[in-house]
Protein backbone atom coordinates (compact mmCIF):
# COMPACT_ATOMS: atom_id res chain seq x y z
CA UNK A 1 0.00 0.00 0.00
CA UNK A 2 1.41 3.37 -1.30
CA UNK A 3 1.76 5.82 2.16
CA UNK A 4 2.62 9.28 2.12
CA UNK A 5 4.02 10.71 4.74
CA UNK A 6 3.91 15.07 5.50
CA UNK A 7 6.04 17.05 7.85
CA UNK A 8 5.24 20.06 9.39
CA UNK A 9 8.32 22.23 9.55
CA UNK A 10 8.53 24.97 11.78
CA UNK A 11 9.54 23.69 14.99
CA UNK A 12 9.55 20.19 13.93
CA UNK A 13 12.68 20.24 12.00
CA UNK A 14 13.79 23.36 13.39
CA UNK A 15 13.30 25.88 15.80
CA UNK A 16 11.55 28.60 14.36
CA UNK A 17 12.04 31.50 17.07
CA UNK A 18 15.32 32.09 16.73
CA UNK A 19 14.98 32.28 12.26
CA UNK A 20 11.95 34.69 12.55
CA UNK A 21 14.52 37.12 15.46
CA UNK A 22 17.02 36.86 13.24
CA UNK A 23 15.07 38.10 10.21
CA UNK A 24 13.69 40.71 11.91
CA UNK A 25 17.18 42.04 13.29
CA UNK A 26 18.00 42.37 9.43
CA UNK A 27 14.92 44.14 8.89
CA UNK A 28 15.22 46.08 11.52
CA UNK A 29 19.14 47.23 10.10
CA UNK A 30 17.42 47.14 6.23
CA UNK A 31 14.69 49.83 7.28
CA UNK A 32 17.17 51.43 8.88
CA UNK A 33 19.43 52.35 6.35
CA UNK A 34 17.17 53.17 3.83
CA UNK A 35 15.04 55.52 6.07
CA UNK A 36 16.24 56.67 9.05
CA UNK A 37 14.06 56.80 12.04
CA UNK A 38 11.95 54.20 10.70
CA UNK A 39 12.55 51.49 13.02
CA UNK A 40 11.86 53.46 16.50
CA UNK A 41 8.05 54.31 14.41
CA UNK A 42 8.41 50.37 13.61
CA UNK A 43 8.14 49.33 17.23
CA UNK A 44 7.46 45.52 18.16
CA UNK A 45 4.14 47.20 19.36
CA UNK A 46 3.54 49.32 16.39
CA UNK A 47 3.94 45.67 14.27
CA UNK A 48 1.29 43.93 16.46
CA UNK A 49 -1.16 47.23 16.05
CA UNK A 50 -0.74 47.10 12.08
CA UNK A 51 -0.98 43.49 11.87
CA UNK A 52 -4.19 43.54 13.99
CA UNK A 53 -6.03 46.47 11.23
CA UNK A 54 -4.63 44.39 8.59
CA UNK A 55 -6.69 41.39 9.72
CA UNK A 56 -9.79 43.17 10.70
CA UNK A 57 -9.94 44.39 7.17
CA UNK A 58 -8.65 41.19 5.75
CA UNK A 59 -9.51 38.40 7.96
CA UNK A 60 -8.76 35.53 5.98
CA UNK A 61 -5.50 37.26 5.37
CA UNK A 62 -4.18 35.22 8.42
CA UNK A 63 -3.76 31.68 6.62
CA UNK A 64 -1.28 33.69 4.17
CA UNK A 65 1.87 35.10 6.54
CA UNK A 66 3.40 36.24 3.67
CA UNK A 67 0.35 38.35 2.25
CA UNK A 68 0.01 39.62 5.71
CA UNK A 69 3.68 40.64 6.31
CA UNK A 70 3.77 42.67 2.97
CA UNK A 71 0.80 43.97 3.56
CA UNK A 72 1.88 45.16 7.00
CA UNK A 73 4.99 46.93 5.50
CA UNK A 74 2.87 48.70 3.69
CA UNK A 75 0.79 50.53 5.78
CA UNK A 76 3.79 51.28 7.76
CA UNK A 77 5.80 52.57 4.81
CA UNK A 78 2.49 54.82 4.45
CA UNK A 79 2.26 56.10 8.04
CA UNK A 80 5.91 56.71 7.27
CA UNK A 81 5.09 59.51 4.83
CA UNK A 82 6.38 57.43 1.73
CA UNK A 83 3.82 58.06 -1.10
CA UNK A 84 1.71 54.83 -2.12
CA UNK A 85 3.28 53.81 -5.08
CA UNK A 86 6.94 54.01 -4.30
CA UNK A 87 5.86 52.59 -0.17
CA UNK A 88 4.42 49.55 -2.58
CA UNK A 89 7.89 49.15 -4.15
CA UNK A 90 10.11 49.39 -0.56
CA UNK A 91 7.49 46.73 0.60
CA UNK A 92 7.98 44.28 -1.63
CA UNK A 93 11.72 44.63 -1.94
CA UNK A 94 11.85 44.60 1.89
CA UNK A 95 9.25 41.52 1.56
CA UNK A 96 11.95 39.80 -0.23
CA UNK A 97 15.17 40.87 2.02
CA UNK A 98 12.84 39.42 4.86
CA UNK A 99 12.37 36.06 2.62
CA UNK A 100 15.90 34.86 2.43
CA UNK A 101 16.18 35.31 6.26
CA UNK A 102 13.45 33.36 6.88
CA UNK A 103 14.93 30.26 5.07
CA UNK A 104 17.91 30.55 7.55
CA UNK A 105 17.23 27.16 9.53
CA UNK A 106 19.05 25.91 11.70
CA UNK A 107 18.23 21.86 11.24
CA UNK A 108 17.51 19.73 14.33
CA UNK A 109 19.69 17.09 14.76
CA UNK A 110 19.69 14.29 12.66
CA UNK A 111 17.07 15.87 10.44
CA UNK A 112 18.84 15.02 7.07
CA UNK A 113 19.55 11.05 8.34
CA UNK A 114 15.96 10.89 9.06
CA UNK A 115 15.01 11.87 5.83
CA UNK A 116 17.29 10.02 4.12
CA UNK A 117 16.05 6.75 5.84
CA UNK A 118 12.51 7.58 5.61
CA UNK A 119 12.71 8.83 1.70
CA UNK A 120 13.75 5.48 0.56
CA UNK A 121 10.03 3.65 1.37
CA UNK A 122 8.12 6.63 1.10
CA UNK A 123 6.81 9.36 -0.55
CA UNK A 124 7.06 12.83 1.59
CA UNK A 125 6.41 15.75 1.31
CA UNK A 126 5.21 19.54 3.64
CA UNK A 127 2.02 20.62 4.70
CA UNK A 128 2.78 23.75 6.60
CA UNK A 129 1.08 27.05 7.52
CA UNK A 130 4.51 29.03 7.50
CA UNK A 131 6.47 30.26 4.50
CA UNK A 132 9.99 28.13 4.58
CA UNK A 133 11.16 26.67 1.68
CA UNK A 134 12.22 23.11 1.88
CA UNK A 135 13.61 23.61 -1.85
CA UNK A 136 15.50 26.84 -0.71
CA UNK A 137 19.20 26.49 -1.07
CA UNK A 138 19.28 27.66 2.64
CA UNK A 139 17.19 24.92 3.67
CA UNK A 140 18.35 22.58 1.54
CA UNK A 141 16.14 19.61 2.52
CA UNK A 142 14.43 19.77 -1.35
CA UNK A 143 15.39 16.55 -2.72
CA UNK A 144 13.46 14.60 -0.12
CA UNK A 145 10.25 15.54 -0.98
CA UNK A 146 7.84 15.34 -3.84
CA UNK A 147 5.94 18.63 -3.09
CA UNK A 148 5.06 20.65 -0.50
CA UNK A 149 1.60 22.24 0.87
CA UNK A 150 2.17 25.83 1.67
CA UNK A 151 -0.85 27.73 3.46
CA UNK A 152 0.39 30.82 2.25
CA UNK A 153 0.12 29.56 -1.57
CA UNK A 154 -3.16 27.36 -0.94
CA UNK A 155 -4.78 30.34 0.98
CA UNK A 156 -5.92 27.89 3.68
CA UNK A 157 -4.35 26.74 7.06
CA UNK A 158 -3.98 23.89 9.43
CA UNK A 159 -5.49 22.36 11.24
CA UNK A 160 -8.33 22.77 7.97
CA UNK A 161 -8.90 19.63 6.53
CA UNK A 162 -8.70 20.84 3.36
CA UNK A 163 -4.69 21.04 3.13
CA UNK A 164 -4.55 17.36 4.19
CA UNK A 165 -6.91 16.29 1.15
CA UNK A 166 -4.91 18.78 -0.86
CA UNK A 167 -1.67 17.08 -0.07
CA UNK A 168 -3.40 13.15 -0.40
CA UNK A 169 -4.86 14.09 -3.69
CA UNK A 170 -1.27 15.37 -5.17
CA UNK A 171 0.16 11.67 -4.03
CA UNK A 172 -2.85 9.80 -4.98
CA UNK A 173 -3.62 8.68 -1.89
CA UNK A 174 -6.73 8.52 0.19
CA UNK A 175 -6.62 10.25 3.30
CA UNK A 176 -5.86 6.79 5.26
CA UNK A 177 -2.95 6.36 4.24
CA UNK A 178 -1.21 9.84 4.92
CA UNK A 179 0.51 9.91 7.70
CA UNK A 180 1.75 13.05 9.29
CA UNK A 181 4.33 14.48 11.79
CA UNK A 182 4.31 18.05 13.73
CA UNK A 183 4.49 19.78 16.69
CA UNK A 184 1.26 21.17 17.36
CA UNK A 185 -1.52 19.26 18.95
CA UNK A 186 -4.13 21.29 17.10
CA UNK A 187 -2.86 22.30 14.10
CA UNK A 188 -1.19 19.28 13.12
CA UNK A 189 -2.54 16.19 15.41
CA UNK A 190 -6.06 17.04 15.38
CA UNK A 191 -6.10 18.42 11.82
CA UNK A 192 -5.01 15.19 10.75
CA UNK A 193 -6.96 13.23 12.72
CA UNK A 194 -9.90 15.43 11.69
CA UNK A 195 -9.28 14.76 7.64
CA UNK A 196 -9.48 11.19 8.54
CA UNK A 197 -5.74 11.00 8.26
CA UNK A 198 -3.12 9.64 10.78
CA UNK A 199 -0.18 11.51 12.95
CA UNK A 200 2.43 11.28 14.94
CA UNK A 201 3.20 14.33 17.63
CA UNK A 202 6.42 15.39 17.53
CA UNK A 203 6.88 16.22 21.43
CA UNK A 204 10.30 17.30 21.90
CA UNK A 205 10.23 18.95 25.13
CA UNK A 206 8.11 16.37 26.64
CA UNK A 207 5.23 18.43 27.06
CA UNK A 208 2.23 16.38 29.20
CA UNK A 209 -0.51 15.10 27.04
CA UNK A 210 -3.27 17.35 26.44
CA UNK A 211 -6.83 16.89 27.19
CA UNK A 212 -10.26 16.15 25.12
CA UNK A 213 -10.70 20.02 24.58
CA UNK A 214 -7.51 20.41 22.32
CA UNK A 215 -9.08 17.94 19.90
CA UNK A 216 -8.16 14.66 20.21
CA UNK A 217 -4.97 12.20 20.07
CA UNK A 218 -1.76 11.27 18.27
CA UNK A 219 -2.08 7.71 16.95
CA UNK A 220 1.93 7.74 18.26
CA UNK A 221 4.03 10.42 19.82
CA UNK A 222 7.99 10.85 19.85
CA UNK A 223 10.64 12.66 21.49
CA UNK A 224 13.10 12.11 18.95
CA UNK A 225 13.60 12.34 15.30
CA UNK A 226 15.51 9.23 15.26
CA UNK A 227 12.30 7.32 16.62
CA UNK A 228 10.12 8.35 13.50
CA UNK A 229 11.40 5.13 11.24
CA UNK A 230 10.45 2.61 13.84
CA UNK A 231 6.69 4.25 14.38
CA UNK A 232 6.44 4.78 11.04
CA UNK A 233 6.51 0.83 10.33
CA UNK A 234 4.71 0.61 13.86
CA UNK A 235 1.67 2.07 12.45
CA UNK A 236 1.98 0.38 9.11
CA UNK A 237 1.35 -2.89 10.60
Amino acid sequence: MSVLITFDLDNTLWDVAPVIMRAEYAMESWFEERFPGFSQQYSLSAQERLKQKVLAENPAMSANLTALRLSIYKLALKQFGLPSEEGNLVAEAALAHFYEWRQKVDLYPHVVDVLEELHQDYALAVITNGNADVYHPYVGLGQYFDFAVRADQIGIAKPSVDLFSFAAKTAGVNLTQLIHIGDHPIDDVFGASNAGARSVWFNRHGAQRWGDEWGGRSNAEVHSLLELPTVIRSLML
